[in-house]
């Protein structure tokens, strides 16, 4: 059963776990397997209901914990996933994924103090938890507060080539109106991911909105464009570039473009009526 659910194989892996279970229904271990099986083909009331299983034959068991934690967590049961992790972390208060869950309970909460205080606890206990530092550094960011790019420098440090920690530093400096570094780490990202459209897009936002830099703002529209044919903001932004430059026949087709993928878009009719 475990090799056809590693081979993806989920219907003969449930009929070996039926065979199983018939055989001997007393190990916590056999409805592990089954609640990840449930859970890989989107039955979460299954899933949930094995790790339940699991518990009652074991309640020292914290990877069925954690997972009845998750569970509720991503349906917003908040209460009932804080419960489960603080049964948990009864038996290992240094449990970091513990510290780490409940951290995101409460950003679900919206109680920002506790969601920090439960992040960094999850890093005192695990140095290198990319996941920890990105999310105190998110938190951080929504407010503008300079620390955030402390986390996001650790969560580089853990993985260089994260995407993720570097366009967030990006968001950042844009967020606070650093135009260098917003401009430099963005670079820096576009070199390293080529693929990365919202890159492309930011830095066309900054060079049209705030440093008036026209041309450089086409360009990276353009290619913004390029990596997605489809991207609705992208030709809006480079169709405002234009109205500005005074090239109102390129922008109306970018606008026109706009409402050939989107026919709801308002800014972009709202753009063609006033150049019509």
């Amino acid at each position: 059963a475990k090799y056809y659910l590693n081979k993806k194989d989920y219907p003969s892996c449930y009929q070996d776990m039926m065979s199983v279970l018939v055989l001997d229904s007393s190990k916590a271990s056999y409805f592990m397997t089954l609640s990840d099986l449930y859970f890989y083909t989107n039955k979460t009331r299954g899933s949930k209901r094995a790790l339940e299983k699991a518990v009652e034959l074991d309640d020292k068991n914290i990877t069925a914990l954690l997972k009845l934690a998750e569970l509720h967590l991503y349906v917003g049961q908040n209460k009932e996933s804080i419960e489960y992790i603080n049964r948990a972390l009864k038996i290992d208060q240094y449990n970091a994924k513990a510290y780490f869950m409940k951290g995101m309970n409460y950003k679900d909460l919206k109680d920002t103090a506790r969601a920090i205080s439960s992040m960094r606890t999850a890093i005192e206990q695990d140095k290198n938890y990319y996941h920890a530092y990105m999310q105190v550094g998110l938190l951080f960011a929504a407010k503008k507060n300079p620390m955030a790019l402390d986390y996001y420098k650790n969560a580089i440090h853990i993985a260089p080539n994260s995407s993720e920690a570097w366009y967030a530093t990006g968001k950042f400096y844009q967020d606070v109106e650093d135009w260098d570094n917003a401009i430099n780490t963005y670079n820096t990202l576009a070199t390293a991911d080529g693929k990365n459209k919202s890159v492309r897009y930011n830095l066309g936002v900054i060079y049209l909105l705030n440093l008036k830099k026209y041309p450089l703002a086409l360009e990276q529209f353009t290619q913004a464009i390029e990596l997605d044919p489809n991207y609705l903001e992208a030709y809006y932004g480079r169709g405002i570039t234009y109205k500005t430059m005074g090239d109102t026949q390129q922008a109306a087709a970018n606008f026109e473009r706009c409402l050939r993928i989107d026919a709801s878009y308002e800014p972009a009719k709202t753009e063609l009526k006033q150049l019509n």
